[in-house]
C-alpha cells in the first residue's frame, strides 16, 4: 500500500487507509469483548491515531465519514487550504495581465463616473440657484424668496451648530432648527438683495465665460449627462450587466456557450466600432465642415485641427476668466469693466499670429475710443466662439461607443482564457442570492 501523502493514485491510498482503521476498530471491539481491556485500550489508541492521519491526509475532502467519527471528511481544512492562504489563480496564465488592465480599467472608470455625477449635481444646482437669486423682485415666481430662504436657513443652521460645540446634543439640535425657522421667516425681508449681483454673475457664466463656450451651465449639464450614461453603459459591459436576451444563449448545450458568447461579444463589439465611426462621420461633416465625400484620414485630420483650435481658444478663454472673475466677485459688471484699448492689447499678446493668417487679425482689433468689450474671446478666421465646445464634447458620444465595443473584446477574450464564466446567471448571482435569503426569511 502506498503512502497517504504520495500525488500518486491519491483516492486509493486514502481508501486504504480509511479501510485499515476502520479493521483496526473492529479488532478493538472484539478484543473488549473477549476480555482483553489493556489490548482493547492499545487498539482503540492505535485507531485514534489513524484516523487523525487520515483526516490531515490531502484527500479526506472527498473520504466518507470513519466508522465512529461525528464528522464528515469534507469538513476538514487541507493544510494548503488554510485560511491566509493565496487562492490558485483562475484561468489560463496568458489572460492574467488582460484581466488585470480590464480591473485597473474599471477601478479607473468608477472614479471618473463619480466625478461627473458630482459636476452635473453642481452645474444644475448652480443654475437653478442662480437663475433663482437672480429672479426680478416683481417676478411672479416666487423662486427668489424660496431659495432665500433656503439659503439663509442653511447658513444659519450651519453657524448655530458651528457655535454651540459646548452646548448639550439636545440644546444644540433645538438652536439648529431655531436657526432654520429664523431663515425661513427672514426670507421676504431681504428679497431684493444681491438681485443685480446675481444677475451678473449668472451673466459672466452664461455669456462671457468657458462656460459660453459649452453652452453655458445648462449646456455643461446635457454634455456631463450623456458622458455619465456612457460611463455606466462601459462599467455594466464589464460587469456582464449590459442589456442583452440570452433565451436561446440558455437553451444551448454546456459546451457550446462558451464559443456562442465569444461570437456574441465580437458581434457586439462590430457594432458599436461600426456605431462609433458613423457617429463621428455625422460629427465631421456637421460640426467641423468636412465633405460626405472626403476619405476617412481627411475627416480625421480636419476634425483633429478644428478641435486643437477650439482648445486654443479654451485657454485663451480661461486666461480672460482669470481676469474677470475679481471684477466680478466685486460686483463690477462682466461686459464693462474690460475697455477698448484693453481688449486690443490682449489680442496683441495673445499669439494669434502663429496660429492664424495676419489678415485676419485686424477684425478683432477695435477702435481705442470705442466702448467697453465682453472678454468673451473672438476666433481671428470668423467662426462664433459661443458654443464651439459643444462640437468638441459631441465626440463624447463615438469615443464612448468606441470604448463600449473594446469592452465586449476583452470580455470575449476573458471568456476565452476562463477568467470569466459563460454561466448567464454568474453577473446577477449576488442578487439571486440575496432574493432567494429575502424569500426565505419571508
Amino acid at each position: 500500500m502506498q503512502d497517504a501523502s504520495s500525488p500518486t493514485e491519491p483516492e486509493e491510498s486514502g481508501a486504504s487507509a480509511s479501510e485499515a482503521a476502520n479493521d483496526k476498530l473492529e479488532g478493538a471491539l472484539a478484543a473488549r469483548e473477549g476480555g482483553g481491556d489493556d489490548d482493547a485500550a492499545a487498539a482503540e489508541r492505535a485507531v485514534v491515531g489513524d484516523k487523525a492521519s487520515v483526516a490531515e491526509s490531502p484527500v479526506a475532502d472527498h473520504e466518507a465519514p470513519l466508522a465512529g467519527s461525528g464528522a464528515t471528511g469534507n469538513q476538514q481544512r487541507p493544510a494548503s487550504q488554510g485560511p491566509n492562504a493565496t487562492p490558485a489563480p483562475r484561468g489560463a496564465a496568458w489572460g492574467e495581465p488582460i484581466a488585470r488592465f480590464e480591473r485597473q480599467w474599471t477601478w479607473l472608470e468608477t472614479r471618473l463616473i463619480t466625478g461627473v455625477l458630482l459636476a452635473q449635481i453642481f452645474s444644475l444646482v448652480a443654475w437653478v440657484l442662480l437663475a433663482g437669486l437672480a429672479a426680478p423682485v416683481g417676478a411672479d415666481s416666487s423662486s427668489g424668496t424660496v431659495f432665500r430662504a433656503v439659503v439663509g436657513a442653511s447658513a444659519l443652521a450651519a453657524a448655530a451648530w458651528l457655535g454651540s460645540k459646548r452646548l448639550r446634543l439636545s440644546a444644540r439640535r433645538g438652536l439648529v432648527f431655531a436657526a432654520i425657522a429664523l431663515g425661513i421667516v427672514a426670507a421676504p425681508l431681504w428679497r431684493a438683495r444681491g438681485v443685480e449681483y446675481f444677475d451678473n454673475l449668472r451673466g459672466w457664466l452664461q455669456e462671457g465665460s468657458t462656460l459660453t463656450l459649452m453652452g453655458g451651465l445648462r449646456g455643461l449639464a446635457t454634455r456631463l449627462t450623456l458622458w455619465l450614461a456612457l460611463l455606466g453603459a462601459s462599467l455594466a459591459t464589464s460587469a456582464g450587466k449590459h442589456i442583452h436576451v440570452d433565451l436561446l444563449f440558455r437553451l444551448l448545450p454546456v459546451r457550446l456557450r462558451l464559443p456562442a458568447a465569444i461570437l456574441n461579444y465580437s458581434a457586439a463589439a462590430l457594432v458599436c466600432f461600426a456605431g462609433a465611426w458613423g457617429f463621428f462621420d455625422h460629427i465631421a461633416i456637421e460640426s467641423f465642415g468636412s465633405r460626405a465625400d472626403d476619405a476617412a484620414g481627411a475627416k480625421i485630420v480636419r476634425s483633429a485641427h478644428q478641435v486643437s483650435d477650439h482648445l486654443f481658444l479654451t485657454r485663451k478663454q480661461l486666461g480672460l476668466d482669470l481676469r474677470s472673475l475679481p471684477h466680478v466677485l466685486r460686483g463690477d459688471r462682466y461686459d464693462s469693466w474690460m475697455s477698448a484699448p484693453a481688449w486690443n492689447a490682449w489680442v496683441r499678446d495673445a499669439g494669434f499670429e502663429g496660429r492664424y493668417p495676419a489678415e485676419g487679425m485686424g477684425d478683432l482689433l477695435v477702435p481705442n475710443d470705442g466702448p467697453p468689450h465682453v472678454p468673451l474671446v473672438l476666433s481671428p478666421d470668423g467662426e462664433t466662439a459661443r458654443g464651439i465646445l459643444v462640437h468638441d464634447l459631441s465626440l463624447v458620444f463615438p469615443f464612448g461607443l468606441l470604448v463600449i465595443g473594446i469592452r465586449f473584446l476583452l470580455r470575449a477574450l476573458l471568456s476565452l482564457s476562463g477568467h470569466l464564466s459563460v454561466d448567464p446567471d454568474e453577473a446577477h448571482k449576488e442578487e439571486l442570492k440575496r432574493a432567494s435569503e429575502a424569500v426565505g426569511g419571508a
